[in-house]
């Protein structure tokens, strides 16, 4: 195997390489001992060669990087458009959380002084309203069961009663929301700049008044015709005093539900956690998309390719040292012709120069 095409071998061991390099032999003339590089001899052809060969490595290595690159190249290419597609959506989405973020932290910072609902009541109501729901449903339904009904059937007519029951009791938000809302009444050339976005909210009692005063009607009269149902079916198979002590308990949680309704009510409080939510929503929206397989495969690949090209780069560079370094072996192994070394005050054989690639000195 020739020098030049063992170098082209990048894979080649290094044992390899000096191997070759100590069989590099030059003609011998006469016997030296201790003596400099004669000033007659200026780079041999075997440094020429080695040279040569080092400069190969670094165009070598670099070539087999860009080879084994491609793959990765190409695989991230194929991504641009999708990436860039998921990227127009994720500029879309950032606007969209940007302005939920920048509406809630504006109506939190004008609404919040008008908040009457403290904390934990909205978690009280939802737990505290299914209850009172399938209490009522209870209470109908074993009453059903004992007066005779098949438990599927009388199941399903206590589960609509007793839902009719607690949504008799919603009503109590709405009464809730015409206090709060005489209380904010405010003259509209009075509001600020920025109360005015939500000028809604501070122009008192609309004319719906009517219409809740209707709604609370027929939610009484739900309550009544509960109870009263309850009460006869109990009546029937327990007694007047059974069925009056559970009309009335079901009466009692269709109005429980009112005034959880009631307590519960704040249409500031509801208004700000709605915008909230939808914060929150964009949010999730947003980086749900900013985790597309696409922007995650074509960041891997580009990163494959730049690390396997910044690898092969440093190796052409080693291996370019190194074949370097053998020519000063070849050097040292032949005293008899090159000498021992540099005269006093050179380097690379003259004062103030040093040997260059391309075979000048």
């Amino acid at each position: 195997m020739t020098a030049v095409n063992l170098f082209r071998d990048t894979a080649a061991p290094l044992e390899t390489w000096t191997q070759e390099a100590d069989a590099v032999s030059l003609p011998r003339l006469d016997e030296v001992g201790g003596h400099t590089r004669p000033s007659g001899v200026g780079v041999t052809y075997a440094e020429q060669e080695y040279h040569t060969l080092a400069d190969e490595q670094e165009l070598i290595w670099p070539a087999e990087g860009e080879r084994i690159a491609r793959p990765f190249q190409e695989r991230a290419r194929g991504l641009d458009r999708l990436a860039a597609g998921a990227e127009f959506l994720l500029s879309a989405r950032e606007d969209e959380v940007r302005q939920a973020r920048a509406d809630y932290q504006h109506a939190a910072w004008v609404l919040s002084p008008y908040m009457r609902r403290e904390p934990g009541a909205k978690l009280r109501y939802w737990i505290c309203w299914p209850v009172l729901w399938f209490g009522d449903t209870a209470g109908v339904w074993s009453a059903a069961v004992m007066n005779g009904d098949l438990p599927s059937i009388a199941f399903g007519q206590a589960l609509a009663s007793g839902l009719a029951a607690a949504c008799a009791g919603l009503v109590g938000a709405e009464l809730k929301y015409i206090r709060m809302a005489k209380d904010r009444q405010r003259n509209p050339e009075t509001l600020t700049d920025d109360e005015q976005r939500y000028r809604r909210l501070f122009a008192g009692v609309d004319k719906g008044v009517g219409i809740v005063k209707l709604i609370g009607f027929f939610s009484l009269v739900v309550v009544a015709l509960i109870a009263v149902g309850i009460f006869n079916l109990r009546a029937i198979t327990e007694g007047s005093a059974a069925g009056l002590t559970f009309g009335l308990l079901a009466a009692a949680t269709a109005i429980g539900s009112g005034l959880l309704g009631y307590s519960a009510a704040d249409e500031v409080a509801d208004l700000l956690a709605g915008m909230e939510k939808r914060t929150q929503k964009a949010e999730r929206r947003y980086l749900k998309l900013a985790r597309s397989s696409a922007f995650r495969n074509k960041a891997r690949s580009e990163e494959a390719a730049r690390s396997i090209h910044d690898e092969y780069q440093l190796r052409g560079q080693a291996a370019g040292k190194r074949v370097e370094s053998l020519s000063w072996r070849v050097q040292r192994r032949n005293p008899q012709v090159l000498g021992h070394g540099y005269p006093v005050g050179e380097q690379g054989g003259v004062i103030g120069r040093r040997t260059r690639r391309g075979g000048a000195a």
